[in-house]
């Protein structure tokens, strides 16, 4: 975090906390919910006016997309390919985690281990047979590799490694929130927004932030809040030699996925905004002449994506081997499975 205005060292641990509080509360603070939420539905939620209807049509597009990818990799028949997909997300929540396990579908995580699950780049790439009970015929299972290169709400840190936590931290995290009073940074950044259409800058957080009275004491949040193994939107992105080695181990594994023979990369829901992802890509892109991208946007200009590339000098659009999905404004998951996985598999099914 970098401040461009002198202010006092308990302004500046009250600035922090706030950032932090505000990263919390909008990427991490539901999971607890989503972790136990009983969702069982068949049909999409016609309105989407409240939080619960949000979820489960979210939950049930997830559900269509991993039941139908599960399916696809059930229908290859060829032996010299395994039934593998590499999932990599910079998301650090843990909704792909629950919704595999709902589905009863076989996934990597990168931990071993039961009561003490350690986290190993090791782990990833196994591949799972099933063997028939009565005449042994052997078939493998379609696995699902997540691999989550920005850490995850789940993993903590452990002498030296990485240890799945379950949502302990995350629940340490919420108790210390409730002991302080911090601003609201998201509430008054959407009123600049509806006055200014921009975002609050550093110095006006901590312009607000000063003005606050008493002081608060912030010192066991930020200590409970740092013990969260993830990947802060910040250009300081590491404080732990550890966690930046499987950060740098993940990309590897994206970097090599993407020079095989006849990859297909589908970017969704990912704006290319994070430069070591982007550099990566573009590497691939121009070296790999047999790498297919696929980048679904959500917008039909796909401007957000187009103008990140820009950034390093490259229209995206003059690739052969890149091609956007993007028929229409608004497509989500949902619109994307109808569009494109399902007339997919059921294409695959007949042939």
């Amino acid at each position: 975090m970098r401040i461009s205005k002198a202010i006092t060292d308990d302004n500046y641990f009250l600035v922090k906390a706030t950032l932090y509080k505000a990263y919390f509360d909008i990427a991490m603070k539901a999971n607890i919910d989503i972790k136990n939420a009983q969702i069982d539905i068949d049909e999409f939620e016609t309105n989407e006016t409240t939080a619960e209807e949000k979820l489960n049509n979210t939950y049930k597009a997830y559900k269509d997309f991993f039941k139908t990818l599960n399916h696809i990799l059930y229908e290859r028949r060829s032996n010299t390919v395994n039934k593998q997909i590499n999932l990599f997300t910079t998301n650090i929540d843990i909704f792909i985690e629950k919704l595999l396990e709902d589905l009863d579908l076989q996934f990597n995580d990168g931990f071993n281990g039961i009561f003490n699950k350690k986290f190993s780049l090791s782990n990833f790439k196994k591949s799972f047979y099933q063997k028939s009970l009565h005449y042994d015929n052997i078939s493998e299972i379609p696995v699902f590799n997540l691999l989550k290169i920005h850490g995850s709400v789940t993993w903590e840190m452990n002498k030296g490694n990485i240890n799945f936590s379950n949502l302990n931290i995350l629940k340490e995290v919420t108790d210390e929130i409730s002991k302080i009073s911090l601003l609201d940074v998201k509430t008054l950044n959407d009123t600049k927004w509806s006055t200014d259409t921009r975002n609050l800058t550093i110095n006006e957080i901590v312009d607000e932030v000063t003005k606050i009275t008493p002081i608060q004491i912030v010192t066991d949040f930020i200590k409970s809040y740092e013990k969260l193994q993830i990947v802060n939107p910040t250009k300081d992105k590491f404080k732990d030699t550890t966690f930046n080695k499987n950060y740098y181990e993940m990309l590897r594994l994206y970097a090599n996925e993407l020079e095989k023979e006849n990859s297909a990369l589908f970017v969704m829901g990912f704006s290319m905004a994070d430069e070591h992802i982007r550099e990566i890509t573009i590497r691939a892109i121009k070296s790999n002449p047999t790498l297919k991208i696929f980048i679904v946007s959500y917008t039909k200009s796909a401007n957000d994506i187009i103008d990140n590339f820009k950034n390093d000098k490259i229209d995206i659009n003059s690739f052969p081997n890149v091609e956007f999905i993007n028929p229409e404004d608004g497509f989500n998951l949902r619109k994307f499975n109808e569009y494109l996985l399902l007339p997919l598999l059921a294409d695959i099914v007949l042939n």
